[in-house]
């Protein structure tokens, strides 16, 4: 059945000065009542002026009539500049709801401090521009409100994130649990991810509460549903940073275990596992020479690398006993980096991120390249956690031990998060959606 839309008719000029009839978005619009009319075709705009506007405007001619229409489309330009104006208006009150919704998220503030700030704009506008004074009145910072702005503001930033982790080449988690006012274990697990451009993200992924028990399974089965929340692939997962406890870091059955044999299947089973306790052997390290070892290490590259044949039975010596690598890619690159002074020139004068991702290139540098990507995604410490626990004490204390652990979750995501998200895009949204 053919439709109206398909048929793309044409306005034609001259309905204006006959029978009062303007186009706006697409759509004929009687400049004598605003009405809509349905169809952009002459017989239907000629009888709705016969029918509704003949009689009052059928006798006006020549200056008369096109006085009358210049007067008409005046008030309408009018309309439609106060209709902006105040679809504007509107749409700014909810961004600034948002606005301070998210500074009362990243400070341990109650939901109710809103209506307190409100107050004080509605204060200072009456001093400083009282004609603007109704406008601050209008902005929506009930405690309801504010809850559920910040519910919203929370579900973009884990949004945002989702966004980073469909770019992540590769990633780490850290985990570590804590107990809250109300005695209920917090499991608070951060992600950090590098994508092909050296851009690091670290976030909270997930603060689970932990309701019933806190074995490793436990554990485990809330770090894999985060994984999988977010779309990670344990192929791509380098490390995993715990607190030390055995729950976390058995060595056959903790949590991480776990992890180690799922990761198994997809032929990553040998990513780094490690806790924040620093060993002696860690600091005696410190003080170690290893130039004598990389000096050997060199010359017995430069050997296997310097005629055909010695390469060649390296690599079936390599084969015979069933090493892991099949050739020394690393090393050559690093042998080769090593002998650039071009590089080495630059290196001075840059930060290493920077010099990893502009001038280690694919083309030249595709293994040293990837390792440098996997060494950067990986955590330090369980630092961002203890950092997560110390603000989690100031958000849920005595005199909100009633906060949901949605609510907190929320809280914490966005008061420790370093992403952006674009208000203006929710506000706007909100404000369709509230018309």
């Amino acid at each position: 059945k053919r439709k109206i839309s398909d048929e793309k008719r044409v306005f034609q000029d001259k309905w204006t000065e006959m029978y009062f009839v303007t186009l706006v978005k697409d759509k004929p619009i009687c400049l004598i009542c605003n009405e809509n009319i349905a169809v952009i075709k002459e017989f239907n705009i000629k009888r709705h002026f016969d029918t509704k506007h003949a009689s009052k405007f059928e006798n006006h001619s020549g200056n008369l009539r096109a006085d009358k229409l210049r007067k008409l489309q005046r008030q309408m330009i009018h309309q439609h500049s106060v209709f902006k104006k105040q679809n504007s208006e509107s749409e700014s009150l909810v961004k600034a709801s948002y606005v301070i919704s998210e500074k009362i998220a990243r400070s341990p503030k109650s939901f109710m401090e809103g209506e307190f700030i409100k107050e004080c704009l509605v204060s200072v506008a009456e001093i400083l521009c009282p004609n603007q004074k109704k406008v601050f009145e209008k902005i929506s910072l009930s405690d309801p409100t504010v809850t559920r702005r910040i519910e919203e503001i929370g579900e973009e930033f884990e949004s945002r994130l989702k966004e980073k982790a469909g770019q992540f080449v590769f990633y780490s988690v850290a985990l570590d649990e804590s107990t809250d006012i109300s005695d209920t274990a917090q499991l608070a697990i951060f992600v950090r991810g590098i994508d092909e451009k050296f851009n690091i993200t670290e976030e909270l992924a997930a603060l689970f509460p932990m309701k019933g028990t806190t074995k490793r399974v436990d554990i485990f089965n809330a770090l894999d549903s985060t994984l999988d929340r977010y779309g990670l692939k344990l192929i791509n997962l380098t490390g995993a940073v715990t607190d030390g406890a055995p729950a976390m870091m058995g060595k056959n059955e903790g949590a991480v275990a776990y992890l180690r044999k799922r990761a198994k299947l997809v032929g990553n089973g040998d990513f780094l596992q490690y806790h924040c306790i620093i060993h002696q052997e860690n600091l005696c390290a410190k003080n170690i020479s290893l130039k004598n070892v990389m000096s050997d290490v060199v010359k017995s590259v430069n050997f296997i690398r310097a005629h055909g044949l010695n390469h060649r039975e390296f690599q079936e010596f390599l084969d015979e006993v069933g090493a892991e690598y099949r050739d020394v890619p690393l090393q050559l690159e690093l042998i080769e980096l090593q002998t650039n002074t071009i590089l080495e020139d630059v290196f001075k004068k840059t930060n290493l991120l920077e010099f990893y991702s502009k001038y280690i290139t694919v083309d030249e540098f595709p293994e040293l390249r990837k390792h440098a990507l996997k060494m950067l995604s990986l955590f330090a410490t369980t630092y961002c956690c203890e950092q997560l626990f110390s603000n989690m004490k100031n958000v849920k204390s005595k005199a909100r031990n009633r906060l949901t652990d949605q609510h907190l979750e929320n809280l914490l995501r966005i008061s420790s998060s370093n992403l952006t998200i674009d208000i203006d895009k929710l506000a706007k949204e909100k404000h369709v959606q509230e018309k």
